[in-house]
């Protein structure tokens, strides 16, 4: 009886301790355990959803697209936004379009009017004067601590695209166009400093937008092109002065120039 006894005590302990399992029980266990933390894993909430993904990739195309609408001069101050237009235009839907609109509200270049209608931000002669005053200190200095910093390889690459641009080879391509404006972005990145380089972006695309509408690139094709000549000169040679130099006379110049064309309007 006492040998009975013992037997089904010790049964009854192992069976509450958890040691009598079917036999693959462990092999289960084990499994199931890992398919729970797999699980864990793949619905990790930091991980973006490649729905969010794509819907950012639209946004950032609507808002390139709307910009280089504006910088193309096709839309001048004051002029209506229509989403379903551009939408069409751009071969979007207009959820991204509306995040584009809403960034470009942000920086100031579109604003929305009472009856909730979306203009093209005007500038007057005044705010665009004091933009170019900003430039030429930031973008000089910028110039200046470029000196050494940019490749020699990138430098004679846009100096082969200007004297390219010089001779009328890609006259009226779009790569003419941005050429400046991508120098210019080149020597503020060079600077070493994301926030200066942020504000002479900002500046030169609200510059672009004031000037695109009536004052073609061809009109100065030849002294931009020996203006960044000459800027492109000082970085090869490392001459930080020298390069502030030219910056600070290339804008100089458009300034004299924006300013003989509003007179003779």
């Amino acid at each position: 009886m006492e040998s009975f006894r013992a037997i089904k005590n010790g049964c009854t302990g192992q069976a509450q301790g958890g040691f009598l399992r079917k036999p693959g029980t462990d092999r289960i266990a084990k499994r199931s355990n890992q398919a729970r933390t797999v699980r864990r894993r793949n619905t990790n909430p930091t991980d973006p959803p490649a729905e969010s993904a794509h819907l950012h990739s639209l946004a950032h195309k609507a808002y390139e697209g709307l910009l280089g609408i504006l910088l193309s001069g096709e839309l001048g101050p004051n002029d209506v936004i229509m989403e379903r237009r551009i939408a069409e235009q751009l071969g979007i839907s207009r959820t991204p379009l509306r995040e584009a609109i809403r960034r470009l509200e942000g920086e100031g270049l579109l604003q929305r009017q009472a009856d909730g209608a979306i203009v093209i931000c005007p500038m007057s002669v005044e705010d665009f004067l004091n933009i170019l005053s900003i430039r030429r200190l930031l973008e000089g200095e910028a110039a200046r601590k470029a000196a050494g910093q940019v490749s020699e390889q990138e430098l004679l690459a846009f100096r082969e695209r200007i004297v390219a641009l010089s001779r009328k080879e890609e006259s009226g391509s779009l790569a003419v166009q941005d050429l400046g404006p991508e120098l210019h972005l080149c020597v503020a990145r060079a600077s070493g400093n994301r926030i200066l380089a942020s504000v002479i972006a900002d500046m030169g695309k609200r510059t672009r937008l004031f000037t695109r509408r009536f004052m073609p690139i061809s009109e100065r094709r030849s002294q931009v092109c020996e203006e960044h000549k000459a800027l492109i000169d000082a970085l090869l040679e490392n001459d930080g002065e020298r390069a502030r130099a030219c910056m600070e006379r290339h804008i100089d110049n458009i300034r004299v120039h924006v300013l003989n064309k509003l007179a003779a309007f």
